[in-house]
């Protein structure tokens, strides 16, 4: 199991104006080499590895299921309209496609 002193360290050393906490991707690769005793390099291998595979599945039309975590999935946005805020002029939103995060059960239930 991977160990989170390192995090509750980091989250302590925050100011308490801190209202959020944002783990940054050295922060993560520092988190998982503790957790994991792999190097840190190794991890970040890895982590490199995970997007590049990740943007290949989504790329073939396939999902991406991290267990524990969530499932990476690719979706169609159709063309829209929006108001542009500073000039509340109306502008068309071109259709794209992007990719969307469902967060897993468990993790969702260990945070609320």
């Amino acid at each position: 199991m991977l160990a989170l002193a390192s995090l509750s360290d980091i989250r302590s050393a925050l100011s308490p104006e801190s209202a959020r906490f944002s783990m940054t991707k050295n922060e993560l690769i520092a988190a998982l080499a503790e957790g994991t005793g792999k190097t840190k390099a190794d991890v970040a291998a890895v982590l490199a590895s995970l997007a590049e595979v990740a943007a290949k599945t989504l790329k073939e039309g396939g999902d991406v299921t991290l267990g524990g975590i969530g499932k990476l999935a690719v979706a169609k946005r159709e063309a829209r309209q929006a108001r542009n805020p500073s000039t509340g002029a109306m502008i068309d939103v071109p259709a794209k496609t992007v990719v969307k995060f469902k967060v897993a059960k468990d993790l969702a239930d260990s945070v609320a």
